[in-house]
């Protein structure tokens, strides 16, 4: 956290200056298969092979198919998954499995509370999520223009803990709020919308993991991405939507754009070694190298999570 802090202190916590690195190089590796996919998959780096993910089909459950998911989050010790079926109606599940699909059970409750951009801490004992009534349209427990809470949950004790932190009404109906945990694991970083002359913008925010006073970090910054290494990184959204125009690294020394959008990037995620960060942008999957800049398209999908340094779990856009 104390990294973020000095980053967002190098900007004041306005926008700050964005250094630019020699134009960034896209590629397609030719063994990478760019395929369309009807279920997540495992792609590995290293050789472009695809290996679907195990699937629930056919059992009697409440959570979905494992390898049906819109969204994945792995732990840090590559034993557990949080994934979640689809968004944004009041069916939506979220549920956690073991990374073989085995031993799965869902989180959320049944009924139109859903839980929505899961994210472990760096120890792989919680999990913090954005808690919201998925009725549209509901005025009274929940509705387009409501956020919900951040919850905490310890996947141990089963304990939730609500962060409040006073969030109030949705500008424009945005509600996501695309939380993650810091690199220590005290806090949790998440973008919010504000609506100005220009229309809506978003900026990042934190609060501690108990509760507490919310503190800026970046304004015009979203969908913050974080390891347990000293880097982390976030997008410059688009005007009126969080997805990006440029993915962002932040550094003690200040924010050096990595690459600019051909669409818009979203679902960044960075590897847990911090050497590599994936991200959509169109309806493709891209894996860009921090040290270099060289971004490579390897899957179509909606989004990417990392397995392991070299391993991602590819969740597909569903029609």
């Amino acid at each position: 956290m104390a990294v973020l802090l000095v980053a967002a202190a190098c900007a004041s916590a306005t926008e700050g200056t964005d250094t630019t690195t020699s134009p960034t190089t896209t590629s397609s590796d030719p063994t990478f298969s760019l395929t369309v996919q009807d279920s997540a998959f495992f792609l590995d780096l290293r050789t472009g092979t695809q290996t679907p993910l195990p699937s629930t089909s056919g059992e009697k459950s409440d959570y979905g198919r494992f390898d049906d998911g819109h969204y994945y989050a792995v732990a840090p010790d590559g034993s557990m998954v949080y994934w979640e079926n689809d968004c944004c109606s009041a069916s939506d599940v979220a549920a956690v499995a073991r990374s073989d699909g085995s031993q799965a059970r869902r989180l959320d409750p049944t009924g139109p509370i859903n839980y929505y951009a899961g994210g472990w801490s760096p120890d792989g004992t919680k999990i913090v999520y954005q808690r919201r009534d998925g009725r549209p349209g509901e005025v009274v427990a929940g509705n387009d223009f409501d956020f919900g809470d951040l919850v905490v949950e310890n996947m141990t004790s089963g304990r939730k803990t609500r962060i409040d932190v006073r969030l109030g009404s949705a500008a424009d109906g945005w509600w996501y709020l695309a939380p993650t945990f810091s690199p220590d694991g005290r806090d949790v970083i998440f973008h919010l919308p504000r609506e100005s002359s220009s229309g809506t913008k978003w900026d990042l925010w934190s609060v501690p993991v108990t509760g507490g006073k919310r503190t800026l970090l970046v304004k015009n910054a979203a969908q913050a991405t974080t390891s347990d290494g000293p880097l982390w990184a976030f997008v410059r959204p688009q005007d009126d939507f969080f997805g990006g125009t440029r993915l962002v690294i932040a550094t003690p020394d200040g924010f050096r754009t990595l690459v600019a959008a051909l669409s818009g990037i979203f679902e960044p995620k960075i590897s847990p070694d911090g050497s590599n960060i994936a991200y959509q942008d169109g309806d493709s999957i891209y894996v860009v190298e921090v040290s270099t800049g060289e971004s490579s398209e390897v899957a179509l999908g909606r989004m990417a999570a990392w397995f392991d340094d070299d391993t991602l779990i590819v969740a597909p856009d569903k029609p």
